[in-house]
């Protein structure tokens, strides 16, 4: 029998659950503190948590488990950054678990799965404005607390940058169409073709006098950030969000010879990307930062380097050179610094250093930027488009008006959008109840210490990693997801960081000593009148 486990001691690493073969233990992992991968996610994903479901088999419990935090892995499994995976704990004993690949499993099992509609508790209304990853989140916890959730949306579908940006090779439309198809099954409205604002078909102000109790801005950043360049409006000379934009509606110019992508963010890898696989000879990508320090995730550069895209670095455009009426070539100048000493963008370039790359197609994709003026009257809104919002309540200082996404925060990641759609709903229900709408002291979680950490005396195991599918072609999708045996095996492999373990079925146990002879913090104790047995020596 199982004496006693020093809380204390124990690091929730789960070797005890691992290790006995009689299911004796268990883990809590419903803890104060949140693991490192946890505190890294933007949307404090419970991945501790559903983790340990898996370790158990129970798939379907760790999918729920996930959603409380993400309702879409399918989407965030294919393309979040995964800043938890930078900060797991296992890194100290081999590789980060492959927690992205493990979302998007669970993410293509929910797609499978029947939607369950919420009751409808509150008799109130919510509009969200934007169907993009902000709005359809605020959309799925309004509709789960029990409010009815109505969304407008500009574009002919949902989805924002996911739909309309995104490339298809990361990013099926399929996966976005039955994830939205899923939010109409819980009930969800759409009105799609309707833009909100000053100047467009309803204004915010009409849609509180339609019965809205609250409204909620998620409109993104939809539009490409221009400089003035000269021969900027030349043919030839396309803009970033909308190439991508083009791409994904089957819009998009026949391409050859050599395409030239000025950027070196993540959108210009998606557009160099979608160039090659249009038919360009050659693409170039020429960014103003460093070789090396590109502001794109590098799972995305190496995507690239994959695809045959060349990289130029270290220098900007300075003028699109015309030849029969069309852009034929960016002379560029070498950037000597993009930040100054106060980390602020403020480049400065050697313009004597001079380099020309010829281009039949020359692509600016130097950032992205909301519509401005059509929430002025409405919001409390910055002169550059973007709202004045609380970075974690989204409260704009107009009554019963929040913001979520990129419209509040800047062009950020889909996790961050989504976490912001999330906020922005658990904000509006707040309002909606007459409750106090607080930030930080209730809504984020202090991490486990350093010290508590497990990896000391942890057994190496490999990472199960996503393959490459072979003769993909056009803007198929690249990725292979995990079969389910792989899943369990990289779930396994998680540490639970900061969980607590627990004796469950103390009457199955055999007195076999394992679980205290491989507890790296030595916190179980077994019966205490132990004998000499050959297998404790």
């Amino acid at each position: 029998m199982i004496s006693s486990i020093d809380r204390d001691k124990c690091i929730g690493c789960g070797t005890c659950t691992k290790s006995c073969g009689l299911d004796v233990f268990r883990l809590d992992t419903d803890q104060p503190e949140a693991s490192p991968c946890m505190g890294a996610c933007p949307a404090g994903t419970d991945i501790r948590g559903y983790q340990a479901m898996l370790q158990r088999g129970d798939v379907g419990g760790a999918l729920e488990r996930l959603k409380k935090s993400n309702p879409f892995p399918a989407i965030t499994g294919r393309v979040c950054f995964h800043p938890c995976e930078s900060e797991c704990a296992r890194r100290r004993v081999d590789e980060a678990v492959g927690i992205n690949a493990v979302e998007q499993f669970l993410g293509d099992r929910d797609l499978e799965g029947e939607a369950v509609k919420p009751a409808r508790v509150h008799l109130a209304r919510v509009a969200v404005v934007g169907a993009g990853p902000a709005g359809l989140s605020a959309a799925w916890f309004l509709t789960c607390m029990g409010y009815e959730a109505v969304v407008y949306e500009a574009m002919p579908e949902a989805g924002g940058m996911l739909r309309y940006a995104i490339p298809a090779y990361r990013l099926p439309s399929e996966v976005v169409r039955k994830q939205v198809r899923i939010l109409m099954n819980m009930g969800v409205r759409f009105h799609f073709n309707t833009k909100i604002g000053k100047g467009a078909d309803i204004t915010v102000a009409e849609l509180r006098h339609r019965g809205y109790r609250a409204v909620i801005l998620a409109a993104g950043t939809s539009r490409s950030r221009k400089i003035p360049v000269e021969g900027g409006e030349l043919p030839g000379v396309l803009w970033g969000l909308e190439f991508l934009r083009s791409v994904r509606c089957d819009t998009a110019p026949a391409l050859s010879g050599t395409v030239l992508v000025v950027g070196g963010g993540d959108v210009a890898v998606d557009a160099a990307i979608s160039a090659k696989r249009l038919g360009a000879d050659r693409v170039v990508m020429a960014s103003l930062e460093a070789e090396g320090q590109l502001p794109a995730y590098p799972h995305n550069i190496a995507d690239a380097v994959r695809e045959g895209v060349e990289f130029s670095c270290g220098v900007g455009p300075v003028r699109v050179e015309e030849k029969n009426g069309a852009a034929s070539a960016l002379v560029l100048r070498k950037c000597l610094r993009v930040f100054d000493t106060q980390g602020k963008f403020s480049p400065e370039f050697d313009d004597q250093a001079l380099s020309r790359v010829e281009a039949s197609t020359i692509i600016f994709a130097i950032g992205q930027a909301p519509e401005t003026g059509l929430f002025d009257e409405d919001a409390d809104m910055l002169p550059n488009g973007y709202a004045r919002a609380d970075s974690l309540t989204g409260e704009t200082g107009k009554q019963a008006v929040f913001a979520a996404g990129d419209i509040a925060t800047g062009p950020a990641s889909v996790i961050r959008a989504i976490a912001g759609g999330r906020e922005a709903a658990v904000s509006a229900d707040r309002y909606l109840r007459g409750m106090v709408i607080v930030g930080e002291r209730d809504r984020i979680r202090p991490q486990v210490p350093e010290e508590k950490l497990p990896g000391k005396d942890i057994a190496s195991l490999p990472r199960h990693e996503r393959s490459m599918r072979e003769n993909c072609s056009g803007f198929d999708e690249i990725r292979q997801g995990l079969r389910l045996d792989e899943v369990l095996a990289e779930s396994l492999r998680c540490m639970t960081c900061g969980s607590k373990s627990h004796i469950t079925y103390n009457d199955d146990c055999m007195t076999c000593y394992t679980c205290e002879l491989v507890c790296p913090p030595d916190a179980i104790n077994v019966h205490p009148f132990k004998e000499t047995l050959p297998r404790t020596l």
